[in-house]
């Protein structure tokens, strides 16, 4: 009887040591579960390693005209944009803690291409946003400063300094601004003539390859022209295009198509429009233009609200007077 009693306390201690062992397993498994996982993409961006909690960060998105009423309205669907996530300690801009690239889905909602979704630990980030204002993907971010640039690009950009994420999910409202120039042609007959129609506008603008700096929202102002001319879009006798920022002291040139006094074939003026000491991101620039006989003139320029473009450029609607 000893023999079974000693038998029976062996397997006792057996079935215990073998309990503990399978519960030990199942603490180890929950805990990767509970601090270990990521949401369900590959893309998330948290990057460090915490036990934090991370935070789902959803965007919706508008345009504010920077200058003039600050007046805000939805960014059109199928519109591409990229947002980044710095931690406030990071002032090299050197590695994003996240970084995805957005769509509008629909007007002002942001949803992330690919199934991307930003997922942000528990702490304090300095948020920016770069754009085309187009379906095409902003030009790349390194430390902080853009590719080169180009003319006849609405650039816009976007930042949130110190946000908080405190929360399992917060939602980021992204308020864009322009950052390019806009120049704006208003053209009018002089006395004695009849302007039928504007045919075609092309201008000599400042010279491209500019980069932005993201910390700014900045582009770096050029002092010289292209040689390469850039069509304008075109409503009625309104001509617009959207160039980078210049600081050139010399005028830009223009040339002028147009159909006046009841002529089938097209006249051709260019001239020299004067720039009023520089052209700066944000702004738009109205000049007044008159054609009078065998010249044109621009007898003043003025800062209106950007003037909305369709995707060839061409003005939605006049400008106001």
């Amino acid at each position: 009887m000893d023999n079974n009693l000693n038998h029976l306390t062996e397997m006792r201690k057996y079935i215990m040591f073998a309990c503990t062992l399978l519960l030990l397993a199942g603490c180890s498994k929950n805990e990767i579960i509970i601090y270990g996982s990521t949401p369900e993409n590959e893309e998330s961006g948290h990057g460090e390693s915490s036990n934090d909690s991370e935070a789902l960060v959803t965007f919706s998105a508008s345009l504010e005209s920077r200058k003039v009423t600050r007046s805000m309205s939805p960014m059109p669907k199928g519109l591409v944009s990229q947002v980044y996530a710095f931690k406030t300690a990071d002032s090299n801009f050197r590695d994003p803690l996240a970084e995805g690239l957005y769509n509008t889905s629909s007007a002002g909602l942001l949803t992330g291409l690919n199934g991307y979704k930003m997922f942000l630990s528990n702490g304090t980030y300095n948020m920016y946003a770069f754009s085309k204002n187009s379906s095409t993907y902003p030009p790349t971010i390194t430390n902080g400063v853009s590719a080169p640039l180009k003319n006849g690009v609405d650039y816009l950009w976007w930042e949130n300094l110190q946000q908080d994420v405190m929360a399992s999910q917060i939602h980021m409202p992204i308020v864009f601004q322009h950052v390019a120039s806009q120049v704006v042609i208003d053209l009018s007959a002089g006395e004695g003539l009849k302007l039928d129609s504007l045919v075609s506008a092309t201008i000599l603008p400042p010279t491209p390859g500019a980069s932005l700096d993201l910390r700014t929202g900045i582009i770096e102002a050029t002092t010289t022209y292209d040689t390469t001319p850039l069509n304008m879009g075109k409503k009625g006798l309104l001509a617009q295009a959207i160039v980078l920022p210049t600081r050139a002291t010399s005028p830009m040139s223009i040339t002028l198509k147009v159909l006046a006094d009841g002529e089938t074939t097209p006249r051709t003026y260019t001239a020299d429009i004067p720039i009023p000491n520089k052209l700066a991101g944000g702004f738009s620039y109205v000049f007044s233009a008159i054609i009078d006989g065998n010249s044109v003139s621009f007898p003043n320029v003025s800062i209106k609200d950007w003037t909305e473009v369709d995707e060839s450029g061409n003005p939605i609607y006049p400008i106001q007077k």
